[in-house]
């Protein structure tokens, strides 16, 4: 897939895309809020200053986004983005992976070489040392093809050791592999991962939320190993020390409510210290790809038969207001509370009255939305 842009309306979209990212004080969470609220990054420069302190932006944050000015740098990067043949895909796309929407704080976009298909929602991730062991290697690679063999897209982050050897066995395999970068996608790091690169973006994709140009910068790589996490169904650790950036990584699966596995190693091995002190707080222990397996299947269980239709459920007006509010993605309760032009207080009876009802679910941050089981059968009061 080029870099060339579909039409100019595309270019434009990517232009405040970018532009809302460069605006003071608009991180991912700040930047997912104010796409809650205005949809798209051009209404929120479009908007007023009450408007958007009224959406919940910092007031110094309102008037960065009334007074931004770097649109040349954002022409900049629209020019690299098309000469480079990346292709951003940003939050609102369909492309967009469909696990890192349930992030507190998800890119607001990323930058691809490749591309996302929905099979990549059953993903996991297998990271570890960069200076692995022969035994290492080979569990990496063995996990790797079982899983690329199963239709499992493996996710790694290129980086010599066992995500290089986990990349190559899911290519290998005819599987779908995705790398993650700490750096922009035309700084290619390890450079001899090139050719390893290339291959990717043939068989999945490569991909990062780094502009162009970015060095692979040490305050880089935490972020890339949320995302890393964040894109699949459960991490696997193979080897790594007790200050490995895998175990970073580790610890965003577990932020983020997803399984972690750890490949047990000799007791007195520097590289083993890692995994099994993983095991010893709780990571699933990994012997071969039926204990990963295992752990996601719920995750992949065919839909279960229609149950009988439920009794309708009665809502009172402000109910039906907030159930119709949630009938999306997960809002948060200061959202709600815009939102609905209620009180902090009413909005908070009305929502347990809700989950009492079992019509919402409140999920983690203060976040709410419907719940699995709600159908739409109500019955509104006058």
């Amino acid at each position: 897939m080029g870099g060339l842009y579909k039409d100019g309306e595309q270019r434009e979209q990517w232009r405040y895309w970018l532009a809302l990212r460069l605006v003071r004080g608009v991180g991912n969470v700040t930047y997912r809020e104010l796409l809650e609220h205005f949809a798209t990054p051009q209404a929120v420069f479009t908007a007023s200053l009450a408007a958007l302190t009224a959406a919940g932006a910092h007031p110094e944050v309102a008037r960065a986004i009334a007074a931004f000015d770097q649109w040349p740098a954002v022409e900049t990067e629209l020019h690299k983005i098309a000469r480079t043949g990346v292709r951003l895909v940003t939050r609102t796309d369909e492309e967009y992976p469909v696990n890192l929407t349930h992030l507190h704080d998800p890119p607001p976009f990323l930058y691809v070489r490749g591309a996302f298909v929905p099979e990549d929602r059953v993903a996991i991730a297998i990271v570890g040392s960069r200076v692995a062991s022969s035994y290492g290697r080979g569990v990496a690679r063995d996990l790797a093809r079982g899983l690329a063999e199963k239709g499992v897209t493996v996710v790694s982050g290129l980086a010599r050791g066992i995500d290089a050897e986990a990349h190559r066995a899911a290519l290998t395999a005819g599987g779908r592999t995705v790398a993650v970068l700490g750096s922009g996608l035309d700084v290619i790091y390890p450079s001899e991962h090139r050719p390893l690169a290339e291959e990717i973006t043939a068989r999945g994709a490569v991909v990062s939320e780094f502009a162009l140009g970015s060095k692979p910068e040490a305050v880089h790589f935490p972020y890339r190993n949320r995302v890393i996490s964040g894109l699949t169904l459960g991490t696997v650790v193979v080897e790594a020390t007790e200050n490995s950036g895998s175990l970073i990584t580790a610890r965003c699966a577990l932020d983020q409510n997803r399984e972690v596995f750890a490949v047990p190693g000799h007791i007195t091995a520097g590289r083993s210290r890692g995994p099994n002190r993983l095991i010893k707080n709780g990571a699933k222990l990994v012997e071969n790809i039926e204990d990963i397996l295992n752990e996601i299947a719920p995750t992949l269980a065919p839909p279960r038969p229609a149950l009988p239709a439920a009794p309708a459920v009665t809502l009172e007006p402000h109910e039906a207001m907030l159930v119709d509010l949630c009938d999306g993605e997960p809002l948060h309760v200061d959202t709600l509370i815009a939102r609905s032009g209620l009180s902090a207080a009413r909005v908070l009876e009305v929502l347990l009255g809700l989950e009492l009802k079992g019509v919402v679910t409140q999920l983690p941050g203060t976040h709410f939305a419907l719940s699995g089981a709600w159908t739409g059968n109500k019955r509104s009061k006058a």
